[in-house]
């Protein structure tokens, strides 16, 4: 049994308190607002195994596993995933061959739900679409979106009923040293807390929280993103969607990234955007940036008539109500981060997600698990249920950067 200590409170941090405390590991999990007070609760909270490296398809398939378990591992909660669906669309720019290669590999990976749709399939199977422009699209039922509080909130119950120790609104504000590894944490309160591990689970704030270590700095830029919210169907749409089909409306990505699903009786979008670096506190996570507001001239304005083009339903769904944003937290190849500091012996990374940490968390706690228990890095390690052999090297803190996830949106 090792005495750990886990720095931040959003979902990777508390999933992976919950899997050391299973393991037997004497845990406290240090967060420096409220559980969740990071990107965790600003998240556009989908989850989808449709990923172009097959490590990510394969932990992916496991974490949908792994919610779709959720009530059994955490009695008395609740189910944290609708499963509507994840939709690529594709137009004639895209290599159809090489579309096909990834759902080839994607299914080889454990994902064999997903399907490579043509024009023709895709127009039956999605009446409410304007297909004008698309030439396919690949599509996976077991994809969708999932309620981050739920995951945070019945997930630290979980780590607490199995000895976990957390702590909220008492940030690290240091750390001590002796010869090649920590020792302690020291919080603003003045508290220490000694512990044989550290795993920094920071999110946006990780590279601050390398540095308090003296540990490596981190390749992650963070950067700001946005998402929308239309009213939402008052009634059923001249387009082919009514308001009793809305809730079970999939995450339609158009050819261009943009993405809308439905958020209660709203549509959520979002879109990715050029972004500069941002200097990142929890303090100015929510402010909006000029240009990014609800006026007609807009990027919410540019949004919505992106999505139009191939969702035309939301024509109907009234203005845009409201906008919201939070950070990335994303690495040169937008693969997440995981592995031993180098400098610090004792201090594990898991951090970079790039827009992806709350679906990825499950399986990101499971690598923390193995990471703890071996003692140093692993190059793979076996997944559970079946699903195979996990390859980590693509996660690596010293890896090249040049095998690239190209499905970010």
């Amino acid at each position: 049994m090792k005495k750990i200590v886990v720095i931040g409170g959003g979902v990777t941090g508390v999933l992976s308190a919950w899997e050391l405390a299973r393991a037997g590991h004497a845990v406290t999990l240090v967060e420096a607002r409220a559980l969740g007070s990071g990107a965790s609760s600003r998240s556009a909270a989908g989850i989808r195994a449709q990923f172009g490296v097959a490590a990510t398809v394969r932990g992916l398939v496991y974490c949908e596993r792994f919610f779709e378990g959720w009530t059994a591992r955490f009695p008395g909660s609740q189910s944290p995933i609708r499963q509507n669906g994840y939709l690529f669309l594709k137009n004639y720019t895209a290599d159809l061959d090489a579309v096909r290669e990834l759902v080839r590999i994607q299914r080889e990976a454990g994902l064999r739900e997903v399907e490579f749709l043509d024009k023709a399939a895709l127009d039956e199977r999605m009446p409410f679409l304007d297909s004008t422009g698309v030439a396919a699209a690949t599509w996976c039922p077991k994809d969708g979106f999932l309620f981050p509080a739920i995951i945070y909130q019945d997930g630290a119950e979980g780590a607490r009923a199995l000895g976990a120790a957390i702590v909220q609104n008492d940030p690290v504000v240091g750390a001590e040293r002796s010869g090649p590894g920590a020792t302690a944490v020291v919080l603003g309160s003045g508290r220490r807390i000694e512990a044989d591990l550290f795993v920094n689970a920071a999110g946006f704030m990780a590279g601050g929280v390398s540095k308090l270590f003296g540990g490596r700095d981190l390749p992650i830029r963070v950067e700001r993103r946005y998402l929308y919210f239309l009213a939402g169907l008052s009634r059923d749409s001249d387009w082919g969607l009514g308001v009793g089909e809305f809730p079970s409306l999939p995450m339609i990505i158009t050819p261009s990234g943009a993405y809308g699903r439905p958020e209660n009786k709203q549509l959520m979008m979002g879109w990715l955007q050029f972004s500069r670096p941002v200097a990142a506190t929890l303090d100015n996570q929510d402010e909006i940036e000029p240009g990014f507001g609800l006026g007609m001239s807009e990027y919410g304005a540019a949004m919505r008539k992106e999505i139009t083009q191939f969702l035309p339903a939301a024509q109907d769904m009234g203005r845009l109500a409201a906008v919201t944003t939070g950070f990335y937290d994303t690495t040169p190849d937008h693969n997440p981060l995981f592995g031993y500091d180098g400098g610090v012996a004792n201090l594990i990374h898991a951090a970079g997600f790039s827009g992806h940490g709350l679906m990825h968390s499950p399986f990101s706690a499971l690598i923390v698990a193995e990471l703890a228990a071996r003692g140093r890095d692993v190059a793979s390690f076996e997944l559970p249920d079946g699903l195979g052999p996990v390859d980590l090297a693509v996660y690596s803190l010293d890896r090249t950067f040049d095998r690239h996830e190209g499905l970010v949106i």
